[in-house]
């Protein structure tokens, strides 16, 4: 049906017909409808505001990252705050999305570095790298050197990168095979969200 086939006349002389009480049955009606159909918009735009400002970050700051990275920040925020009120839980599943987070960020911005400038074996595919094989080459020194001499970040910037991956490498194997604590949640999110280790991914490149 095409806009032009509408007969608005019909509808006015229907609408005229109508009693007062009819009236307004049908503009609750269509305002219900408008409300319905604006409820799922505001919804999410009330989840997003809540993801940024429970991690207390800005958006601008963050939305030109992938699109994967914001989802697993997300999905991370969300299991945290469904297990906060239990100061006993075990917050593993939390420490997974943030590190899925992290391990996406390598992937989209290290991976050329590791494969192009230090060619280094096992980078022939970025999907199947892990936070372990972008953390041990740090552990040289020689490897610092080698990208702060091809102009990719400071020295001090990559000795702060090698400890968040070193701390994630630890979380994620107590994740596995142990017990994550609050208290050792907070702490990695405060080096990957409030010191800014996330976002300094991108900019050592």
């Amino acid at each position: 049906m095409k806009f032009s086939d509408i007969d608005f006349s019909a509808i006015s002389r229907i609408m005229d017909s109508m009693s007062d009480e009819e009236k307004d049955k049908l503009n609750d009606m269509a305002q219900n409808m408008m409300s319905d159909m604006q409820k799922p918009q505001e919804s999410e735009e009330e989840e997003i505001d809540d993801f940024y400002a429970f991690l207390g970050i800005k958006e601008e700051d963050y939305q030109d990252l992938p699109g994967g990275v914001l989802d697993a920040l997300e999905a991370a925020c969300d299991l945290e705050q469904f297990y906060s009120e239990d100061p006993e839980a075990d917050f593993s599943a939390s420490i997974l999305f943030y590190c899925k987070a992290l391990l996406q960020m390598l992937r989209n911005y290290h991976y050329p570095i590791y494969k192009n400038v230090l060619e280094l074996d096992g980078f022939t595919n970025p999907a199947t790298t892990t936070i372990q094989q972008y953390f041990l080459p740090l552990m040289q020194t020689e490897t610092i050197h080698t990208l702060v001499d091809q102009n990719f970040g400071t020295p001090q910037g990559w000795v702060c990168h090698k400890n968040l991956l070193q701390q994630a490498s630890i979380l994620l194997s107590r994740a596995e095979y142990d017990f994550i604590r609050y208290e050792d949640l907070q702490s990695f999110k405060n080096l990957l969200i409030k010191e800014k280790g996330l976002l300094q991914i991108k900019e050592l490149i």
